[in-house]
């Protein structure tokens, strides 16, 4: 019986290791997903910067085609003294950049798709309608139907025939 005594000690020693070793791992498992949603809320952060620095980059490039499109450069017309005083480019006004209105959304076409319901429905209909009437066929008197004599060709110079019968 000492063996017994002995073996449950070291059972209970692994068993122990075991638990501290889980205990280990769900504290790490637990740093891990900290670490990670970090992370996230840092990436999140950043997409937002980015987003408002390239809206801001594309206001100030609209600012500048504006204003570009606004005051078109002059030539400056001189005399024998000098620039003429009214040729002289006075300073821009800076005015707020202009904002554009954004264009109403097209309304969206009707869906031309039907649903499968809707064929199986308009399938059924037509199968349990009466078939569609036909127009009637058209008689054939059954005179016209005897044979008929060719006509003879008539005469001309250009045809061979009555020329061999001729002879």
């Amino acid at each position: 019986m000492a063996g017994k005594p002995a073996m449950m000690r070291q059972l209970k020693a692994a068993a122990a290791k075991a638990a501290a070793r889980a205990a280990s791992a769900k504290e790490h498992v637990r740093s891990a997903k900290a670490l990670l949603k970090q992370a996230r809320k840092v990436f999140k952060l950043e997409k937002k910067a980015a987003k408002q620095a390239r809206r801001n980059v594309d206001a100030a490039a609209m600012a500048t085609t504006v204003a570009a499109r606004e005051r078109p450069s002059k030539p400056i017309a001189t005399t024998a003294n000098g620039p003429v005083r009214s040729a002289i480019q006075k300073p821009a006004r800076k005015s707020a950049p202009k904002t554009r209105k954004p264009e109403p959304k097209a309304p969206k076409p009707p869906d031309t798709l039907r649903s499968a319901a809707d064929v199986a429905k308009s399938v059924i209909e037509r199968l349990h309608a009466a078939p569609p009437v036909l127009a009637p066929a058209a008689v054939i008197p059954s005179g016209s139907m005897r044979a008929r004599e060719p006509k003879p060709l008539p005469e001309s110079p250009n045809n061979p025939s009555l020329d061999s019968a001729e002879s």
